[in-house]
């Protein structure tokens, strides 16, 4: 070995041609304990949220509103699920995974709860509609972001797998929850789903952090570059080193160098109090939206999600509206459909993905595609079930596709160190295309038909579709350029520039 390999090994360099080694846990072993865990948590929050519609019709009529107002409760539980990525990204980078998706589950459970308790529809909406959809988002997202941890080659059908949870999940609450409604009354349903969901917290606990590979020894020898640098300049002997050790100590949290030592007055008063630290790191996780200007891909994709999902609900909306004014009997059966189609083409979409005969953002874009056609086609469908059946079946595919692929296509586009941030952004972006579509949708079928309404929401997924079909497009163009994705992804993370460098070098100062 010569000097410069012994220097390099001594200083924690890693040659770059030195091919990282892979995490026994990666793909196999808990892995799938923790795609199980998951998975439930997809079926127990997506499959009570799914079917709450059963429950809003007595809601409806023991307040004595109007179906708007009625509406609202689940319009701002989706909404506010959706919303809460920015949240759910910055807890999970200072908390876990885990603690994230336990504490969700509580808070949840609790929600539904007090709904049972709620004197007006408005309490209700603030308990179930604002602070379960944020607790929920908290549970369901930060238990998709694990997912993404523990699986690479077999990423895309470990998502679609859990996010089929949800289509089970609902064909097995939808019947349970309208039993429970016409054996008892909606207060006692609400509460046994709120019973359901602290289950949720129990599968949370298996969720438990992919430990870091070879982390003792990578650990010392960093503590030792870092002692020497912020260590007595003498270096007179190992008690001075230790001392020093005791009376500096430095910890790495989210990315930046820190002294703990209290009375190091030239660091920040945030810096040195822990408290204030984890605060501060999780606003600024929220609050970071730089990966809209860093990556223009993904802030296509961003906007493409955004008019998305303006149009998204519209067909649930109406569709069983539009049956009945053509006497087709069974119209709540079309939903059903949606949702058992679901369940088999997000584990065929996964699986594609994993398989990379074509990439995420492309099959994303086919998925876009899929689902727009049978919008535009829906005024000469409507008339019989088989058609409507038709619409259903091609409109689920396209869905399917769009859920299952997104964890995928994100690790493609900005990569698994800013995958937690992106996915907050997106959702985000989601959640307010849940608050304006379907009160847009609404005031278009009022103003005009539910036909036109579905038209709107053609007209939202075109958008997405070029904006989607534009990333796809360079990314394919980058490749026959023979360009280096990884290149591409994470180009600016050596151009990040935090408070990490500025008290590195106060701490250098010191030494």
């Amino acid at each position: 070995m010569t000097a410069e390999e012994r220097s390099k090994n001594e200083s924690g360099i890693k040659d770059p041609g030195e091919s990282e080694p892979k995490h026994p846990s990666i793909d196999r072993g808990y892995a799938w304990v923790v795609l199980c865990g998951s998975f439930v948590i997809s079926f127990i929050l997506d499959g009570i949220m799914y079917s709450f519609g059963v429950i809003l019709t007595p809601i409806k009529e023991h307040y004595g509103v109007a179906n708007d107002v009625a509406n609202l409760l689940s319009s701002f539980n989706t909404g506010f699920l959706f919303c809460s990525g920015p949240i759910v990204a910055g807890l999970a980078n200072q908390f876990g995974c885990r603690t994230v998706v336990m504490g969700g589950a509580i808070v949840t459970s609790l929600m539904y709860f007090l709904t049972v308790f709620s004197p007006t529809i408005y309490v209700c909406i603030v308990f179930y509609g604002i602070i379960g959809g944020l607790s929920t988002g908290c549970t369901y997202l930060a238990s998709l972001i694990i997912i993404a941890e523990y699986f690479d080659k077999k990423r895309g059908i470990a998502t679609g797998i859990t996010m089929a949870g949800s289509g089970v999940g609902s064909f097995v609450f939808s019947p349970l929850i309208q039993y429970l409604i016409r054996t008892y009354d909606w207060k006692f349903t609400i509460s046994v789903c709120s019973s359901i969901i602290l289950q949720a917290c129990v599968c949370g606990a298996l969720l438990r952090p992919l430990p870091a590979i070879n982390e003792p020894l990578q650990a010392k020898k960093s503590k030792q570059v870092e002692l020497k640098a912020i260590g007595d300049k003498s270096g007179s002997s190992e008690q001075q080193r230790q001392n020093s050790t005791e009376d500096r100590v430095i910890e790495t949290f989210s990315g930046s160098v820190y002294s703990l030592n209290a009375a190091d007055k030239d660091l920040p008063f945030y810096q040195r109090n822990k408290l204030l630290r984890i605060v501060i790191g999780i606003l600024k996780e929220m609050t970071d939206f730089r990966l809209l200007v860093q990556n223009f891909p993904f802030l296509l994709v961003t906007l493409s999600n955004l008019f998305i999902f303006l149009g998204y609900f519209t067909p649930f909306l109406f569709i069983t509206k539009v049956a009945d004014n053509n006497n087709i009997e069974n119209s709540s059966l079309l939903i059903s459909i949606i949702g058992i189609v679901n369940i088999p083409f997000r584990m065929l979409f996964g699986l594609i993905a994993d398989r990379r005969w074509v990439s995420a953002i492309n099959l994303n874009t086919l998925s876009v595609l899929i689902a727009t056609v049978p919008l535009f086609l829906y005024k000469a469908l409507q008339y019989t079930f088989w058609s409507q059946a038709i619409f259903s079946f091609l409109f689920a595919v396209g869905m399917a596709g769009m859920n299952s692929l997104t964890t995928m296509y994100l690790v493609e586009i900005v990569g698994m160190k800013k995958f937690s941030n992106a996915t907050g952004i997106i959702n985000l972006f989601r959640g307010f295309g849940c608050f304006l579509g379907p009160f847009i949708g609404g005031l278009i079928a009022d103003k005009y038909d539910m036909i036109t309404a579905f038209y709107y929401s053609g007209l939202c997924f075109s958008v997405g579709l070029v904006l989607t079909a534009l990333v796809s497009f360079s990314s394919m163009l980058m490749g026959c350029c023979g360009r280096a994705k990884d290149e591409t992804i994470n180009a600016d993370d050596n151009k990040t520039v935090d408070d990490s460098e500025h008290n590195r070098n106060l701490l250098n100062s010191k030494a």
